[in-house]
């Protein structure tokens, strides 16, 4: 009996779920690496080119056919979903942690699923639920709420660092739906990940040469090298489990994950950083997983990919 519970596969829904929580901490202490490195000098961009980098090129090298993310119809999808789901967000979000601090720039993530899933409904990915957009509204109203208590908490804030944090919740949303329409047929999930983190690590190298930043300066020093290898790792393993979570879900249940991201960066603000956080956010921040909780209280959507299927049929 017991090795029949012990050998028992996991539902499909609680691999999605463990995905989800898994994906949501690895993203939370992904931004805590960035902080630690940036407050010490390391420009932004040279950050998240690194990162990217060497992400991409542990994934290209963990494929079984690194070839594959040469073919020329891949091309576009990999320079798209590395600009609006990786270069774009990390790269505002890498600045603005340390003039934010970790937990408020984990809520930004928290925003994507109310943009997500109107993108969604209207291309006809997501039927019109009512119980999901008011679980999904709340949720997002509650990380405004957070955000609003952060900036009164603040002594001097700049309303630009907040507007510059809303691009990211715009950018990983269009990345979501986008990834999701334009899945490529027969390619798997970690050739995926590794195309897209290696076109983020182009895209953002191109930009830094643009504005004259250094990739490489002996006044980073070697603390960075102690920080930025680890990271790289870590950065490989959370967009695999991420590609992994949008193969096997949905583009609104997966725009979810800033949410759970957004809740581990609190907590790791808190332990990590010795970040302070009033009694309002801590409110607020349970009221996020209210409102996620009422929007998942239907049965877990079905995968994306039969969905995309007839949106693209019925668009042809």
């Amino acid at each position: 009996m017991t090795a029949l519970i012990a050998h028992r596969p996991l539902s499909p829904k609680a691999i999605v779920w463990g995905l989800l929580l898994a994906n949501g901490f690895l993203i939370a202490l992904m931004l805590a690496l960035a902080k630690t490195a940036t407050a010490q000098g390391v420009p932004a961009i040279t950050y998240a080119f690194w990162q990217t980098l060497i992400a991409g090129l542990v994934l290209l090298l963990c494929t079984a056919r690194p070839s594959a993310i040469f073919k020329r119809r891949l091309t576009r999808y990999f320079l798209i979903s590395g600009l609006t789901g990786i270069a774009i967000p990390n790269a505002i979000a890498f600045y603005l942690v340390t003039k934010l601090g970790a937990g408020f720039t984990g809520i930004m993530y928290a925003l994507p699923p109310i943009f997500t899933f109107l993108i969604a409904t209207t291309m006809g990915l997501e039927s019109r639920n009512w119980t999901k957009l008011t679980g999904l509204a709340i949720a997002v109203s509650a990380c405004a709420w957070i955000v609003l208590q952060r900036h009164t908490e603040m002594h001097h804030p700049n309303g630009l660092w907040f507007a510059l944090g809303l691009l990211i919740p715009v950018s990983l949303s269009i990345g979501n739906v986008y990834r999701s329409v334009a899945w490529p047929t027969d390619t798997k999930p970690m050739t995926l990940a590794a195309g897209t983190l290696l076109a983020s690590a182009m895209t953002l190298g191109a930009l830094a040469v643009a504005l004259r930043t250094p990739l490489v300066s002996t006044e980073y020093g070697t603390r960075f090298l102690t920080i930025i290898i680890p990271q790289g790792l870590l950065t490989a393993l959370t967009y695999y489990c991420a590609f992994e979570l949008q193969k096997r879900s949905n583009p609104v249940f997966y725009s979810q994950l800033g949410a759970v991201a957004a809740m581990f960066g609190l907590v790791i603000g808190v332990v990590w950083f010795d970040e302070r956080y009033s009694m309002a956010i801590w409110l607020g921040a349970l009221t996020v997983i209210a409102g996620l909780r009422m929007s998942n209280r239907e049965r877990l959507p079905e995968s994306s990919r039969n969905r995309v299927t007839s949106v693209k049929l019925r668009n042809s």
